[in-house]
């Protein structure tokens, strides 16, 4: 007789768990990378430089869970630059992003 790990019937196996763990860092990955694309060509930064940005911009998602810590750079890198976008609009601009990504996502 079989011993289920689980620990109810509607729990899911581990490996699901961790399948579904990677596509949502995947997903959030190339989320933040299209956003540090674009704040990066809203700072004037040339194509390689802007590259590096965005990378650290998904660098910096990474190191959270939360949105806070891009939403923040970059915030603070438009105010340090002068350039009026509200934490408010790169929040939707965000979502918008992230709507996107999980539209095209080719799993």
């Amino acid at each position: 007789m079989r011993s289920e790990s689980r620990t109810s019937k509607d729990a899911k196996p581990k490996s699901c768990v961790r399948f579904e763990r990677h596509v949502e860092d995947r997903l959030i990955g190339r989320r933040n990378i299209l956003l540090g694309l674009w704040a990066g060509a809203q700072l004037g930064l040339r194509e390689e430089r802007c590259a590096i940005y965005a990378l650290q911009i998904m660098v910096a998602g990474m190191m959270s869970r939360g949105l806070d810590d891009v939403v923040d750079r970059i915030a603070h890198d438009f105010a340090e630059r002068g350039i009026s976008v509200t934490r408010g609009q790169i929040l939707v601009l965000l979502s918008k992003v992230h709507r996107l990504v999980w539209l095209t996502d080719e799993q």
